[in-house]
């Protein structure tokens, strides 16, 4: 089982789902999760099996690993009302929870899918209002009269200056996704790559469905030469109908410097089931998605 590529597991674990062979599915989930840590869904997908197993510790634990993971999107078929990793995750916990006999857990973790789901409702709202204000409309906000002002310096390469300028506007709306990414792409070009990454990464807390705080995490993550990570959030982005005319050239940079630092003795099973999952989360749910259902 261990010699068996990433691809090769999964249509495993797929064909003992289909026949209800829960305990094998779990053995083959051990090696993905043991050989991928910090990649959500071989978690997820152990965390399902262990619940129809009724071992439900097990599961908990499963669920909570989960949620120390970054978040990601998620196809709403995988769960009804979910569209995140997190959300799942959540519900997965609710179940283990109410099935150990601790309700009051087990609707707390409800209540926090809730409010993911509709932080991003909020947050797509919010996003699609600021995007289509006018540059002179007059009732536009402190912080969107300091992004605009912001977005100025940057054009003129003062990056210093328009990421002091964006800071100040997040002071006035801390949940603004084009602040957040202008400040990513500010404090990219001004190295800070940890700092940009955060914004980024706030960015798709904040919407998980917005196409470009992946194309700024990717974007990041080129320049940390985390080259995987970068192509997962490049090819999100692009998943995500991310228009973006540098995508393309980014991703390809990427995959080549990946394929530059890739040897024989570093073919095992880690990379073949990375090389899987790195079409990207969705692409991988896509194949798995129904395991959760």
């Amino acid at each position: 089982m261990e010699r068996l590529s990433g691809t090769e597991l999964l249509q495993e674990a797929g064909r003992l789902l289909a026949e209800n062979k829960y305990k094998e599915a779990v053995k083959i989930f051990d090696i993905l999760v043991e050989k991928l840590p910090d990649v959500p869904i071989p978690l997820l997908s152990r965390c399902t099996c262990l619940i129809q197993l009724e071992k439900y510790n097990e599961a908990l634990k499963d669920g909570l690993k989960i949620l120390e993971l970054p978040n990601g999107p998620i196809d709403e078929d995988v769960a009804n009302g979910c569209t995140t990793v997190h959300s799942v995750a959540y519900v997965r916990i609710a179940k283990c929870y109410k099935e150990l006999g601790k309700t009051s857990d087990a609707e707390s973790m409800i209540r926090k899918k809730n409010e993911i789901e509709q932080s991003i409702i909020r947050n797509m709202a919010k996003s699609s209002l600021v995007e289509s204000l006018p540059p002179d409309e007059p009732s536009k906000s402190l912080a969107e009269k300091l992004r605009i002002q912001g977005n100025e310096l940057y054009n003129h390469s003062k990056f210093k200056e328009s990421a002091a300028i964006y800071s100040e506007a997040l002071k006035n709306d801390p949940d603004n996704l084009l602040i957040h990414s202008n400040r990513a792409q500010a404090l990219l070009q001004l190295g800070d790559l940890e700092n940009a990454l955060w914004h980024a990464d706030t960015c798709i807390r904040l919407n998980p469905k917005w196409a470009k705080g992946y194309y700024r995490r990717g974007c990041i993550l080129l320049e940390k030469k985390q080259y995987n990570q970068a192509i997962i959030a490049l090819e999100t982005a692009s998943n995500f109908g991310s228009t973006d005319k540098e995508l393309s050239k980014k991703l390809k940079i990427a995959k080549q410097f990946r394929k530059q630092q890739q040897t024989s003795e570093n073919l095992s099973v880690k990379n073949e089931a990375s090389n899987f999952i790195n079409m990207s989360i969705i692409g991988a749910l896509t194949i798995i998605g129904w395991i959760f259902e």
